[in-house]
């Protein structure tokens, strides 16, 4: 594994232009989610590999957008107040049955403890944002309503290795994976982001591919959501807070990516 602190050398428009789309897979050959949405990865999954040679493909790790700066230390202790734990019941809420039995069959064969209450993090979905967090979500212009979800990582909580599968994003047009969205065809055309609300403390780990991200308050990341395996933990002792934006790009959103806001 390599570490790979966020810079923004590399224009995050060129970047995202890009990249390429493998074809969907049927659901009916798969048991695991995991290997359900690895059938559609152009990642390589060989922990021997340099990653920070993949920053220059059209497979990169990890996409640095822009660094925001601005005091939204209040608004953010207000939310992790207001945070509910996020453990598998109350993910499934989101999405439908096959997405959620694909998953609990990865759970219980990796031994993730589902019954005991395994939290990836606490969760408040589509929150009532404050400045300057709200013009963060506005800069990305995305299709409106899209999704956004404030998470704050929790002392001993873990967000499992994983492949996005957006199975509550796209459920309107895919059906419980019945049919493919055109995002399937072409993932450009939605895009989650990260936007890292505090300094990295000791204990905290976010796992881009074979790269260990060292990021600073205000970094924003994305990555290409159907090849770039990752996860995240914290086991240090202090909450690490995010902004998780996911939506579909707009000519706003290309705009903002190079660099016209």
């Amino acid at each position: 594994m390599q570490e790979y602190r966020v810079e923004y050398s590399r224009n995050p428009g060129n970047v995202w232009e890009s990249l390429k789309t493998l074809p969907p897979v049927s659901k009916e050959n798969y048991n695991s989610l995991y290997e359900f949405s690895k059938a559609t990865s152009r990642y390589h999954f060989n922990e021997t590999v340099s990653d920070l040679e993949s920053l220059d493909s059209d497979c990169p790790a990890v996409i640095p957008v822009k660094h925001f700066d601005a005091n939204w230390n209040q608004a953010v202790s207000e939310l992790i107040t207001q945070a509910k734990p996020a453990d598998f019941g109350f993910r499934k809420t989101t999405r439908l049955s096959g997405n959620n039995v694909l998953e609990e069959n990865d759970f219980r064969r990796w031994g993730y403890d589902i019954d005991g209450g395994y939290t990836i993090a606490n969760r408040i979905l589509n929150p009532n944002l404050q400045e300057p967090l709200q013009y963060i979500l506005d800069c990305f212009g995305f299709e409106k309503p899209g999704i956004v979800k404030f998470d704050v990582q929790m002392p001993g909580q873990c967000f499992y290795w994983h492949l996005d599968a957006f199975g509550g994003v796209l459920k309107n047009e895919r059906g419980d994976f019945e049919k493919s969205s055109t995002s399937d065809l072409d993932q450009r055309e939605v895009m989650r982001t990260i936007i890292f609300l505090d300094d990295q403390r000791l204990g905290q780990v976010w796992q881009q591919g074979n790269l260990s991200l060292r990021w600073s308050r205000g970094d924003c990341i994305t990555w290409p959501w159907r090849d770039i395996p990752h996860g995240t933990c914290n086991y240090g002792h202090t909450p690490r807070p995010v902004l998780n934006i996911t939506g579909k790009l707009t000519d706003k959103t290309w705009d903002f990516l190079y660099g016209g806001i």
